[in-house]
């Protein structure tokens, strides 16, 4: 029989329409949201493994960035490098041809012309080719972030004149300094300073072909250097290789994480729209019933007539 101080069907009904609204709420947050971890819907233990594997991504991301820029940098190294090569090579035939006498000193004098001027080319290149703003040809030691463990790279300083001071490693294996008129041994740098021309002498640099005598100590400095030199080019080619397979690596380790993330806190859109279905079919199912239960106590009105 209906009673009308207390109605247990519309209350349970009331009761089914408040928990199910708080499911339908949680599950359009997620599906809103692309997250299934969120305010008002966290699930211990996965919020922090979920934040974890989020840092750790955009970290993997953030060191997949600086292995990029350090392996463009030493591309670009690379490229110069294999230019001042050829320069050495060219150095070398002119100093073959001025160191033989039978040359007349105009011919001579031509032939150092070039080879200071390719002495100047090198200077410039060596100084002034930058990356964002920094030298890279001057053997500066670089420290690579990556998210974990850095790499640290110690590359030779290519400059012409440069020698084994300071323990970095010279990419033409000089030991001593350059002196003047190509003096100072085979194993010294090349001097490029400059020497104003006078008369049918053009400008010059120290390390001059404009003597045969001479021509023939700066052919023993580029015997010694050109060795060496390609030693260098490969080393810079190591160090591209190495830093090609680092880049591969954590691209991999970002995808990985992002991944874990991803399955950790992002929402199952199959899940929670079969969910979302599922509670609106309650939800109006409920509300029906509460209609229903709120005029069983009509029935009271008719015994009273």
């Amino acid at each position: 029989m209906s009673t009308i101080n207390y109605n247990y069907a519309a209350n349970a009904a009331a009761n089914v329409i408040n928990r199910n609204e708080k499911i339908m709420d949680q599950t359009m947050a997620k599906l809103s949201s692309g997250l299934n971890i969120g305010v008002g819907h966290n699930e211990p233990g996965k919020l922090g493994t979920f934040t974890r594997l989020k840092a750790e991504g955009t970290t993997a991301r953030a060191g997949l960035g600086s292995l990029n820029d350090a392996l463009s940098r030493m591309k670009l190294v690379e490229s110069v490098a294999m230019s001042m090569s050829g320069m050495l090579t060219r150095m070398q035939e002119l100093a073959a041809k001025a160191a033989d006498t039978n040359i007349s000193q105009p011919d001579r004098e031509a032939l150092d012309a070039e080879f200071s001027g390719i002495i100047l080319e090198w200077t410039r290149l060596g100084t002034d080719t930058n990356f964002n703003g920094n030298p890279v040809m001057t053997g500066v030691a670089q420290t690579i972030y990556t998210g974990s463990t850095d790499i640290s790279i110690k590359m030779d300083d290519f400059r012409l004149e440069s020698n084994a001071t300071g323990g970095l490693l010279i990419a033409t294996g000089a030991v001593g300094a350059g002196a003047a008129n190509s003096a100072g041994g085979a194993s010294n740098a090349m001097s490029v300073t400059t020497v104003a021309g006078i008369a049918i002498i053009p400008l010059h640099t120290h390390e001059t072909l404009n003597t045969a005598a001479r021509a023939v100590l700066t052919a023993a400095k580029l015997a010694v250097m050109i060795p060496h030199f390609s030693g260098a080019v490969g080393r810079v080619g190591a160090l591209v290789s190495r830093l090609e397979f680092s880049a591969d690596a954590q691209a991999g380790k970002a995808v990985a994480y992002e991944n874990s993330a991803s399955v950790v806190g992002d929402t199952d859109y199959a899940v929670e729209t079969a969910k979302l279905a599922s509670t609106q079919v309650i939800s109006q199912a409920a509300t029906a019933i509460l209609a229903q239960a709120n005029a069983r106590s009509s029935t009271v009105l008719t015994l009273l007539k």
